[in-house]
């Protein structure tokens, strides 16, 4: 219609110059000729331009979509018979840590390469800063996804490098360790079922913020995997989960503050209930964690039951924005800061005492632009250590992060990160480590 009226102008305005002869004969009517040919003129431009911007409008809404469909779609895919798919992914990552101990050498171990607060010298002498590189957080992935006449089934099998082996001297060479290896069987429209090794239910890893740090709020985050047995129930906007998990036992002996690993000697799965809810723009999760913790040294044999409970979630902020968001209380033991806490103690009486812990982290993060943003965080826990258990334990941790990412495009990413980050024992000792961080990261 649009197309028909703009010929229509065109035409007229050759018919008005076709035959000058008359045109021009009546000074009056040259006048009025002019002026219409004027306003068509007008009337011609404007559809021209209402024709550009629509244009514009239906190039820019086809782009958008374009993007929200590659933010959504597979990573790749591969057909495998009639009924499964494969799909695969991961990413690079290049770390470079300048990183300074104030009390006490360098670990010497994983805690040069990721954060882990009972690894941060306490009492001693700093040697200095040193830095460090490697790619050990990069990772893989393989995913299916198989149609059956009993439902969907997935699977998830990951792997990264963060296991040791090698060293800096030739090769830098590391072992390979499994992140995830579960499947998921979906036996209704509402309903399934996981089997396998992946993220404790226990563990919101939503509510995780972007960081340049291997995990970023370390010091007050539940952060575990392990094998287990869970069911998932969707409850409209929410859903509920229950779930059986493998169970562990950390404890010290009293007067060394050693950790008696051997001592774990656990009859019953850990057990975890959680929701997950909405209300507006805040996504929340409410879990509850059960678990027995035991001990059989061959003389003595006992154990003790643990409670804790966590809230955590992420409020959207109407310009892209986000506060994130996990605080934690009971019996957390390794739940919580990476095992900074042993889960309790055995006293001189040789009696089993359980350690209460309360831990959380807040974080916000702000999008300068669609290419550049950055996240500040604090995390910390502390813990109210049973009686009669040496006083050189860890008693708190706690770190700070910013940092500042920028993604030239959605699968590159460069970043870094100040981090400061220490750990008090229950006798007032206390350790400090200052860090540098930068990375490169391509996801693929």
């Amino acid at each position: 219609m649009r197309r028909t009226k703009i010929a229509c102008v065109c035409l007229s305005l050759l018919a008005a110059t076709a035959a000058p002869g008359v045109a021009f004969a009546d000074a009056v009517d040259l006048e009025q000729r002019v002026m219409q040919m004027e306003k068509e003129l007008q009337e011609l431009k404007a559809l021209l331009k209402q024709e550009g911007q629509q244009r514009e409008t239906e190039v820019a809404a086809i782009n958008t979509q374009v993007a929200e469909v590659a933010k959504t779609a597979p990573k790749a895919n591969l057909k495998l018979g009639d009924n499964t798919t494969l799909t695969y992914g991961g990413f690079i990552k290049v770390n470079g840590l300048y990183s300074d101990y104030d009390d006490g050498p360098r670990p010497g171990n994983i805690g040069d390469e990721i954060l882990v607060p009972s690894t941060i010298p306490v009492g001693g002498v700093g040697e200095g800063a040193q830095f460090d590189s490697d790619v050990k957080t990069s990772r893989f992935f393989f995913k299916t996804s198989t149609q059956t006449s009993a439902g969907l089934l997935n699977s998830h099998f990951e792997m990264d490098l963060l296991s040791g082996g090698g060293d800096e001297r030739v090769s830098n060479s590391t072992n390979s360790r499994i992140r995830h290896a579960y499947f998921d069987w979906k036996y209704s429209s509402d309903a399934s079922l996981l089997v396998g090794q992946t993220w404790s239910t226990f563990f919101n890893v939503g509510a995780l913020p972007e960081s340049v740090e291997f995990i970023g709020p370390t010091s007050g985050t539940i952060f575990n995997r392990q094998t287990q047995l869970r069911w998932t129930k969707s409850l409209g906007s929410g859903s509920f989960m229950l779930a059986a998990e493998n169970p562990s036992t950390s404890l010290t002996d009293a007067g060394s503050g050693i950790a008696a690993s051997n001592y774990d000697d656990n009859s019953v799965p850990d057990i975890v209930a959680r929701f997950n809810g909405k209300a507006g723009n805040h996504a929340y999760t409410i879990a509850a964690l059960g678990r027995e913790i035991a001990y059989d040294d061959g003389l003595l044999d006992e154990s003790d039951f643990g409670f804790a409970l966590n809230l955590s979630g992420k409020f959207s902020l109407g310009n892209g924005d986000d506060i994130r968001y996990s605080f934690s209380h009971g019996n957390l033991g390794r739940y919580i800061a990476l095992n900074a806490f042993r889960d309790g103690g055995i006293d001189a009486a040789g009696n089993l005492e359980l350690t209460d812990v309360t831990g959380g982290y807040v974080a916000y993060r702000h999008n300068w632009n669609d290419k550049l943003r950055s996240t500040i965080q604090y995390a910390l826990a502390t813990a109210d250590l049973a009686p009669g258990i040496a006083s050189s334990n860890t008693e708190r941790v706690d770190n700070f992060n910013v940092n500042l990412m920028y993604s030239p495009t959605p699968k590159l990413t460069f970043g870094g990160a100040l981090i400061k980050a220490s750990r008090e024992l229950e006798n007032g000792a206390k350790g400090e480590l200052n860090r540098l961080q930068v990375t490169a990261k391509f996801a693929f």
